[in-house]
């Protein structure tokens, strides 16, 4: 490794870099620690401040890492690295503890190279006054490197800075790439296990995957014609639990998970092995198994969408990001991407039509599957129609014994509808109109 040509560097400045009492008489020795050792400045150097690496999606009453990157550390850097005195990390906006207000992140005093960012509530999930989703809300962070040893580094003392959204939890699928509750997962022995069970340090099966790399981000760009791996351990290092409304089932059972969970499949559209999330994972596609040892191509036999309430779980992985859910390769939680969910609009422009008895709405065109409820109380509380998941913008009805008859006289009607993933809107506006 070696410096451009006119850099400075002071036994005295990485005497303060260190921790070491600065003056006259510093000793490389002193800083260095290890008698009889050889040991040069240049080893305590850098070349470049490089980025911050971390999710920029951080979901609310969690905390993430952020770490500030390096170019061409030397192998002694560590002793700079480690120490806080040599950081400067802030947030804006800065925290505020108002649940419904700008400024949902807050850093520890005394970070060093990586920063711990907790999170705070965005309308908390769960309160009793939360009625709406709040969008993900946007921060800057920033991280600034400055030791008075390594200045003739680019970016010395420069705000290095990343974006970060906190993500309001109330629709329950900010934690967006994660396994139903009860899928298997593959331990470093063998074992199989439920991902519900698993706990933070638990060691899995993992891949590292030729021409992918370790980074967690941009994994969604990457393919490749040829698919090589080998085996690698991996730690689990972050769990997150949460409630979906909606998840994706393939091959029957074989894999359940919510939309945007990436599974490695050999495309069916090009040949080229890539990871794809759910939604976009077609019956062309064959998914990438392993079966006693071997890596194996699984046709894609059919796709359902399951319209439930289900536990789900998130889990990070290092140093490599994939494992085996039920022996399928799989990737990170990979929390640099996440949609909003939210419910369907109000269905609107009610209308009774007396002559065919047909009650008919006006949906948002994203979805035609609805509630719909006819009642002669404006209390709803003894429906004559109470239908779930209805798939048109009308119903038919009758005034005799027929599937919806619903008689004679003063009626009321609502409907509310349900977006593309299972949440549902409020009730429409009540109809109030007369049977004749």
């Amino acid at each position: 490794m070696a410096r451009v040509s006119g850099d400075t560097l002071s036994l005295n400045n990485l005497a303060g870099a260190t921790g070491i009492t600065q003056g006259a008489n510093v000793s490389l020795n002193a800083i260095n620690s290890s008698a009889g050792t050889i040991v040069k400045l240049d080893d305590y150097g850098i070349d470049t401040v490089g980025s911050i690496d971390g999710y920029t999606y951080a979901v609310e009453a969690t905390n993430e890492t952020y770490t500030l990157g390096f170019t061409v550390a030397g192998s002694k850097f560590g002793s700079i690295s480690s120490r806080y005195q040599n950081f400067t990390w802030s947030v804006t906006p800065t925290y505020n503890s108002s649940a419904s207000t700008a400024g949902f992140l807050s850093i520890a005093a005394n970070q060093d190279v990586s920063a711990v960012i907790t999170v705070g509530g965005v309308n908390p999930q769960g309160a009793s006054d939360q009625t709406t989703l709040l969008g993900a809300q946007s921060h800057t962070l920033s991280g600034t490197f400055a030791d008075g040893f390594n200045d003739h580094a680019t970016n010395y003392n420069s705000a290095r800075t990343k974006t970060v959204y906190a993500v309001d939890s109330y629709d329950g699928n900010s934690t967006a790439l994660c396994l139903t509750i009860d899928s298997p997962v593959t331990l470093s022995d063998g074992t199989i296990v439920e991902v519900g069970d698993l706990e933070e340090g638990d060691v899995l099966r993992g891949f590292s995957i030729g021409g992918l790399g370790t980074e967690e981000s941009g994994f969604l760009d990457w393919s490749t014609d040829s698919l090589t791996t080998t085996a690698q351990d991996v730690e689990v290092v972050n769990l997150v639990y949460s409630f979906s409304g909606r998840h994706y089932d393939i091959n029957d059972g074989e894999i359940t998970a919510t939309a945007e969970h990436p599974m490695l499949v050999k495309d069916g559209n090009d040949g080229e092995y890539r990871f794809k999330e759910m939604f976009n994972i077609t019956t062309n596609d064959k998914l990438i198994k392993e079966v006693s040892g071997v890596i194996t191509e699984i046709d894609v036999i059919s796709i359902d969408i399951i319209n439930q309430t289900s536990e789900i779980v998130s889990i990070d992985v290092e140093t490599n990001d994939t494992y085996l859910v039920n022996g399928y390769i799989t990737h990170n939680k990979g929390g640099n991407s996440h949609t909003d969910e939210t419910a369907g609009a109000v269905p609107t422009s009610l209308a009774w039509t007396n002559g065919t008895l047909t009650l008919s709405w006006s949906g948002d065109g994203t979805n035609d599957v609805y509630d719909v409820q006819i009642d002669n109380n404006s209390d709803f509380s003894s429906t004559l129609v109470s239908q779930t998941l209805w798939s048109a913008t009308s119903v038919v009805t009758t005034t005799d014994s027929g599937t919806f008859d619903i008689g004679t006289g003063t009626r009321y009607a609502r409907v509310r509808q349900y977006s593309t993933n299972g949440l549902v809107s409020a009730y429409s506006a009540t109809l109030t109109f007369t049977v004749s």
